[in-house]
């Protein structure tokens, strides 16, 4: 059963920071009021049996837990699994402390809660945790959202050291840079959801480098492939058509700069299906990215098959939600593409349907996809999943008959060898070698558009990897800052 439709929806993460800081300073608390004041004797809650009483003592250990982990999660350990385990624990806890009160002793474990007896240090206690705990908190938030974050120092290189973008690293100052590592889960297909990521950066005053390390077992290249079928060309897809595909997809790299250091890759992560009240709803019900202040955030987004051999990342942007389109299958709110001038990739198909699909073309030759039948079975064999629009010709149903059933064909086709424009202002490449990837960026400081975030000392980005996954991509909580020598 789902129960996404009850879940609290948009800035999650804010609210989850906020409450956790609460928490932990309410705790405190208690422990410093049950160290000078020992727990009341003889009320009739004491009378209740043995197991009721190690319930209630189980939830210490419990809570104490559940912050601990939470911290230490927030830190870059990683416990994911044991804070959401705590996180349930907690709530059948609640049930089986609070919930069985009240059936052994109906109102009066309601006015005891509310209405509790106070000794003259009590009420001491609560005057000052009540006029002191708001302000607490609120400094504590601040100082929090403003200085949590780590730090990426930024080598300066001469200008006249080259640095070639070809997902090797071997050049001498990448040696002598300093390497950040950065724990992100919460992604699919990676074991047990999470990779660490190794980050480098150089600059030589113009243009900005980043070269990113991280685990991934398999090579993903089979990008959403067609397979003719006896009804047609299939697009081979296990939740593509809720945009939220994890099995035949490339894999991909994702960084995201901003001036805002804020959780939450700067404010712009509104978590549910539905965030915005007056925009569609998302098909996978994760939620959508967006500036609800307008603020520009930079995207460069890599893909190991459609931007990889343009040697390019996708330059992209999350701004303020977009408007809705009517006749638009997929709304993405504030995450957009830079503009271009020329070059692109296309889908091979006509329009996109869970069954048959009509290519817009087919090889001039069968034999060009004699490569993709031997990687359908050979996981050693890594073919581009890619094909050249001008090695391809207008699908026609005579052409169509030359292709048995189960021949695999790629679906993404380039019509020009990169892109032209703002879209093109991000170069990288990267390469796969003994289970880790290897990428290499780099970019102008300042580029001149208005959809890029120049980059000075004191931005901030964020890292995400994915593993054959169209959006179910890893985290991290805290900003990375970055320190720019001089």
């Amino acid at each position: 059963m789902q129960i996404e439709e009850l879940l609290p929806q948009g800035e999650v993460h804010q609210f989850h920071f906020f409450s956790a800081l609460m928490l932990s300073f309410i705790a405190l608390g208690f422990v410093v009021h049950r160290l000078r004041i020992p727990s009341p004797t003889g009320t009739p809650f004491r009378r209740w049996p043995g197991w009721h009483r190690a319930i209630i003592r189980a939830g210490y250990p419990l809570l104490a837990v559940a912050i601990i982990s939470g911290w230490l999660l927030f830190s870059g350990a990683n416990l994911r699994q044991v804070h959401l385990a705590c996180a349930f624990g907690v709530l059948l806890y609640l049930f089986l402390h609070g919930g069985l009160y009240g059936i052994r002793w109906g109102r009066q474990a309601l006015v005891a809660t509310l209405v509790p007896q106070l000794s003259r240090t009590s009420l001491v206690a609560g005057v000052v945790v009540i006029g002191l705990g708001p302000l607490l908190v609120s400094l504590g938030w601040v100082n929090l959202r403003q200085q949590s974050h780590f730090t990426l120092t930024v080598n300066a290189i001469p200008l006249r050291i080259p640095i070639h973008i070809d997902g090797e690293g071997s050049e001498p100052p990448w040696q002598s840079a300093r390497t950040l590592y950065i724990f992100t889960d919460g992604g699919a297909n990676f074991d047990n959801g999470a990779t660490e990521v190794e980050l480098r950066a150089l600059h030589n005053r113009e243009e900005f480098y980043l070269q990113a390390r991280w685990r991934d077992a398999d090579e993903s290249l089979a990008h959403l492939p067609l397979v003719k079928s006896a009804h047609g060309w299939e697009v081979q897809q296990h939740g593509f058509h809720q945009f939220n595909e994890t099995r035949h997809y490339e894999d991909k790299f994702a960084v995201l700069l901003s001036p805002d250091c804020d959780f939450a890759a700067a404010g712009t992560a509104h978590l549910g299906r539905k965030p915005l009240k007056n925009a569609p709803a998302n098909w996978h019900g994760k939620g959508y990215h967006y500036s609800d202040d307008g603020q520009l955030h930079d995207l460069w987004h890599w893909k190991a098959v459609r931007t990889n051999d343009m040697y390019l990342a996708d330059d992209n942007y999350i701004s303020s939600p977009d408007i809705p389109r009517p006749g638009a299958r997929r709304y993405t709110a504030g995450y957009q593409q830079d503009g271009k001038e020329s070059g692109a990739y296309v889908m091979n198909w006509q329009w996109y349907r869970p069954g048959a699909i009509t290519p817009k073309r087919l090889p001039l030759d069968p034999a060009q996809l004699a490569v993709y039948q031997q990687a359908q079975t050979d996981r050693e064999s890594r073919p581009q999943w890619v094909a050249s629009w001008f090695d391809y010709q207008p699908y026609s149903a005579e052409a169509d008959n030359n292709y048995a059933e189960g021949t695999a064909m790629p679906s993404v086709i380039y019509n020009s060898n990169r892109f032209e424009g703002d879209r093109a202002d991000v170069r990288a490449r990267a390469q796969w070698r003994d289970g880790y990837w290897t990428l290499e960026m780099a970019r102008k400081l300042v580029t001149g558009s208005s959809l890029d975030v120049p980059i000075h000392d004191g931005i901030c980005l964020w890292v995400s990897a994915f593993d054959r996954a169209q959006i179910a991509h890893t985290r991290h909580t805290r900003a990375i800052r970055l320190e720019l020598q001089q």
